[in-house]
């Protein structure tokens, strides 16, 4: 004898039972998406916008520490592009009322190159970096290079694309 309120009991939990499956399985299938497919791509674009940001603070140490007596001016204005705030402020008054007439009247020519970089913390707009650099340095005084060792901190800003810097530190 069969019991039709039982079939349908049965058929009511299969059908229950049926559909816990197939959500569980779409959760799965979303998990695995994410997990294996969409994280990845986004650590691999995270460790490329730092690698950006590293980059341009070290082009910009490069560029605010390198001049020469003829080109100060050119060459200090481009490194003046490379920042903002109250530190591009600063580095413009420094630059016209300290350095380029030193680098004029003493013939100075100093030349700075990265030796190492390195990202201390980083987020979607703002980025410190340290900046190990050697600079050589010559005058009218002194025309055998002196060089130096130094390491910089500097905090950089994102501004659309292009990353600035907004404060630096020698060690």
């Amino acid at each position: 004898m069969k019991f039709p309120v039982l079939q349908k009991i049965r058929r009511g939990r299969r059908a229950v039972l049926a559909s816990c499956m197939c959500a569980a399985l779409v959760g799965v299938a979303g998990w695995a998406y994410l997990s294996f497919l969409v994280a990845p791509r986004d650590a691999a674009i995270g460790q490329t916008q730092q690698q950006v940001a590293v980059d341009a603070a070290a082009d910009a140490a490069v560029a605010i520490l390198s001049y020469g007596p003829d080109t100060v001016d050119a060459d200090l204005d481009h490194a003046h592009d490379l920042l903002t705030g109250p530190f591009a402020d600063y580095y413009g008054t420094l630059t016209r009322d300290v350095v380029i007439p030193a680098a004029k009247e003493k013939k100075i020519d100093t030349s700075a190159t990265v030796v190492g970089k390195a990202i201390t913390d980083f987020s979607q707009d703002r980025a410190n970096v340290l900046v190990f650099l050697n600079q050589s340095t010559t005058t009218a005084d002194t025309a055998q290079p002196t060089t130096t060792s130094t390491a910089v901190r500097i905090e950089m800003e994102r501004h659309a694309d292009t990353w600035l810097v907004t404060k630096f530190d020698p060690a």
